[in-house]
Parts: structure tokens; sequence; C-alpha cells
């Protein structure tokens, strides 16, 4: 008798540490990657993000655009600006950058005409299945509506007689958000793209697509 409740006072102690034991085993189980799956995958670098920023009328009322290419080329971030006349070539640089097997985002920002043209260069790339990982409009005048290759959208605006709000495809699936700036004081549609808190909300929404 001695001997069987030795051993029942044994197992007593025993069983909450097998216990434990198996519960800690079922929970790295449980969190460990499954046979065939690899961790998520690392955000691409600023420097393999190309950014296509596109002025408006003559290129001298978008002067804000200059700033922002500025700020985001000395963050890493590989940064061009053109006019609005030059969606076309903005349209080629990219097919040939697909072609060349380069597989950073695509970020397409514009004011006024330059808004447009964002949404022309984005038509373009839709019709060669090229995804737009981020576009951003300042002012966009008469936009052609977002097409499905968009994954976001942000158009900052103004009812100033210049500015409208942006419309997708019927269908869309991506994220449009119209930002109405109408009676800000000081927000105009020769102003909107150049205030710095709104150079800053691009840039963190940058920073949550990309690693450093």
């Amino acid at each position: 008798m001695k001997r069987l409740r030795r051993l029942l006072t044994l197992l007593a102690l025993i069983a909450p540490i097998v216990l434990l034991t198996a519960l800690a085993g079922h929970a790295n189980r449980a969190h460990a990657p499954h046979h065939g799956q690899s961790a998520a995958a690392p955000l691409p670098a600023r420097a393999d993000t190309h950014v296509y920023l596109l002025r408006g009328l003559f290129g001298v009322f978008s002067q804000g655009l200059d700033a922002l290419e500025q700020e985001l080329a000395a963050q890493g971030y590989h940064a061009e600006i053109y006019g609005w006349d030059e969606a076309q070539q903005v349209i080629a640089l990219i097919e040939q950058r697909e072609r060349d097997g380069h597989e950073g985002p695509t970020i397409l920002i514009g004011h006024s005409l330059g808004a447009n043209a964002v949404i022309t260069v984005a038509n373009a790339l839709q019709t060669q299945g090229i995804p737009v990982d981020l576009a951003v409009t300042f002012d966009a005048t008469a936009p052609d509506p977002v097409p499905q290759n968009v994954a976001i959208l942000i158009n900052f605006w103004a009812a100033d007689g210049f500015g409208v709000p942006v419309t997708a495809v019927p269908g869309y699936t991506g994220d449009l958000e119209n930002i109405d700036l109408s009676g800000q004081p000081g927000i105009d549609h020769t102003s909107i793209d150049s205030m710095d808190q709104f150079h800053q909300s691009v840039i963190a929404r940058l920073e949550s697509l990309t690693g450093n």
C-alpha cells in the first residue's frame, strides 16, 4: 500500500509538468510555418521603388512636386519628375522596366493636368497587366475613372473651380480615397501640391509599403 501511495503521489507531481510540456509543444507547432510555407516576404527596398511625378500646365504651377521629389530621393526612393505631356515617356519607361524583369513597386503622383495624366498612365499600364501600387493625385481636373490595376489611389482636392473627386471603373476592388479640402484656409489649386502635411502623408503611406 505504501508503494502504491508513493506511486500515486509521484504521478500527481509529474502530471502537471507533462501537461504543460504538451501544451507548449502544441503552441510551437501552431505558430511554426506549415510544410511548404515560408515566412512573410520582406517589403521591397526604397531604392527599388520607382516614383514618377507629373507636373501640371507648363511645368510652372507644380513646384510642390519638385520639393516632394527631392524629399523622396533624399530618403532613398527612386524618384523622377516629368511634365504632364510626357505621360507617354513615363509609360514607355515603366513598360521597359517590366521587360527588364524589375519587380519593384510603381508609384504615380501628379498635380492638376499631371494628376489627370496619372490616370492616363495607369490606364495604359492596365492594358499591359502592369500594377500600380500607389497613385496620388493633387487636384485632378478631368480624370478618367481609376482602372483596376491601381491598388491605392488618394486624391487631394478642393472645390475652387478646378479640382474634382476621382471615380473608379465599375467593380473597382482597390482603395480609393478622396480627401476634400474645400474651404480650408490657404489651400487652392496652385498651392495644394506644396503643402508639407500632404507630402508627409504621402511619405508615410510609401513607408508602409516599403522597407529601408
